[in-house]
């Protein structure tokens, strides 16, 4: 009778643990999402404003993509052509605008969190949305160039969107 209750109180503690374990993850996620990604409701002017002030910040740098008549990505110059960078970079940036919304999105991913999946980037995919698979980018290849600016996309209806690393 006693190892039966001791058996209970055994099974008990590991759901428990298991339980608590579960909910620091959870936990964990929530928070690691809360911090990567933000987005906020701006009006035309801030969301512009906000955007070249990014877009300064990578000074003249000519973007590693440019879209076609298509809206079809196409490399300006070839990574491999690429000096290799003494500085790494530690971020993966997305800076969108989405007029209709009126809406701003920042979405800062970590290159770590890059490695941990696929070699290739799939940041945004939905319908009418940049699908960054399409670029064929290689992680090793982007830390190998160091910090540059990916892309800055302006559609004729008004969604803006600059990626670059950091």
């Amino acid at each position: 009778m006693a190892t039966r209750k001791t058996w209970i109180w055994i099974i008990v503690a590991v759901l428990s643990v298991c339980v608590i374990a579960l909910l620091a993850v959870a936990g964990a996620g929530v928070y690691f999402v809360a911090s990567h990604i933000d987005t906020s409701r701006v009006s035309s002017t801030e969301a512009l404003r906000t955007l070249d002030d990014a877009r300064a910040q990578l000074k003249d740098e000519k973007p590693l993509f440019e879209l076609d008549q298509r809206e079809r990505p196409r490399l300006s110059r070839a990574l491999e052509s690429l000096p290799t960078s003494p500085t790494k970079p530690e971020h993966l940036v997305v800076l969108a605008w989405d007029p209709d919304d009126e809406r701003i999105v920042k979405v800062t991913l970590p290159f770590w969190l890059l490695r941990l999946g696929r070699r290739n980037i799939n940041v945004l995919d939905h319908e009418g949305g940049f699908n960054l698979e399409r670029l064929n980018l290689d992680v090793n290849e982007l830390e190998r160039v160091g910090p540059l600016l990916l892309m800055d996309f302006r559609s004729p209806s008004g969604e803006r969107v600059l990626i670059w690393t950091r």
